[in-house]
């Protein structure tokens, strides 16, 4: 017994310590890690940006790429960012050069490819927009990490609640589109379910939350390349069959578009449902960029949403490409969003 005691004694120990070393540690490797990119060849020359620079938007894209912000009816948004080639404000979106007075206001949502992610606030869809449009026009980049049509509704209402002046939107689908629920909803409701647990039996939540959040968990998780968060069938982009009520993904979404359209009407505002073009059916893609699985995903994916009524079809756009369409997986190259800026223009005139 006493050799017991003595063991699980040094254990404890060992176990402590480890884990004080990686709070001390781990910053530092972070810090060491932040100052190099992790852009391959292809998509240094898509950027065109000094190497210095390139560590720049690869901290500022990613860097608060798990720090998102929870708010009432959207789930989660981006926190704001401030930087060289990344800035985001939850009032105004994603930092567009506008003219201080407009007569028009063109609101943009939609995922993370309407963001602009991987590519700097001057080569973004919205700023292209913006430049084409002139000073009379305002544009509003409103795309965040991850939303899909629910969920760009719900922040579209939002706007009309606070007076926003909307005359315009265009609404960017396709690749997050999903049967329901958001990023981080199981972690979100495991909080609240610990909230409304009878006091005694509060701390079995508490301790589960205590353990996965340990330095030494997460830290394994880093390497083994374990999610934060587990997708659940009803918050999975991937799961594109059928939904948990066997109601098709592409009736679902075409549902949405006719409540988002009957908004419209209400509000006399312009709205345009663009069914995005997705990677693995338009445009060029490498398969350093794009797994062959998520290609058939996707692809099966765009089939059943390009049934859904009510849509603008842009695939068109990049199917003449013959350089990279894509910056990454599936966020667009610059020439991808200043064509697809292009194309949303011609609605404007």
């Amino acid at each position: 017994m006493k050799n017991f005691s003595l063991i699980f004694l040094i254990t404890l120990s060992l176990f402590l310590i480890l884990n004080i070393l990686i709070v001390i540690t781990w910053p530092i490797y972070s810090k060491i890690n932040s100052n190099k990119h992790t852009y391959i060849e292809e998509q240094i020359k898509l950027l065109n940006l000094s190497n210095k620079d390139l560590i720049i938007l690869n901290n500022e894209t990613w860097k608060n790429y798990d720090k998102f912000r929870f708010l009432p009816f959207l789930g989660h948004s981006e926190t704001d960012r401030v930087g060289k080639f990344v800035n985001f404000t939850e009032k105004d979106g994603r930092k567009v050069s506008r003219p201080q007075t407009c007569k028009k206001f063109i609101y943009l949502y939609g995922g993370s490819t309407t963001f602009g992610y991987n590519v700097t606030d001057a080569q973004t869809i919205g700023q292209y927009l913006q430049n084409l449009l002139g000073n009379n026009y305002c544009v509003y980049n409103h795309g965040r990490a991850y939303y899909y049509s629910k969920q760009e509704n719900n922040l579209f209402i939002n706007h009309l609640e606070t007076q926003k002046k909307i005359d315009t939107a265009f609404f960017l689908d396709g690749i997050n589109e999903r049967c329901g629920s958001y990023e981080y909803a199981g972690a979100l409701n495991n909080s609240f379910s610990l909230l409304v647990e009878r006091p005694f039996l509060m701390w079995k939540n508490s301790f589960k939350n205590l353990v996965l959040t340990l330095p030494v968990v997460q830290f394994s998780n880093s390497i083994f390349g374990s999610n934060r968060w587990i997708h659940e069938n009803n918050n999975n982009i991937f799961k594109i069959d059928s939904c948990d009520s066997n109601i098709d993904i592409g009736k679902l979404y075409e549902t949405r578009i006719s409540v988002r359209d009957s908004i419209c009407k209400k509000f006399d505002i312009n709205c345009y449902s663009i069914l995005q073009p997705m990677a693995g059916n338009h445009g060029v893609q490498i398969r350093k960029l794009l797994s062959e699985d998520n290609e058939i995903i996707f692809q099966k994916k765009y089939q059943k949403l390009s049934l859904a009524k009510g849509i603008i079809d842009l695939g068109h756009v990049l199917d003449g490409d013959t350089s990279l369409s894509y910056i990454d997986g599936v966020h667009y190259s610059p020439d991808s969003n200043k064509k697809i800026a292009s194309e949303l223009y011609k609605y404007l005139n």
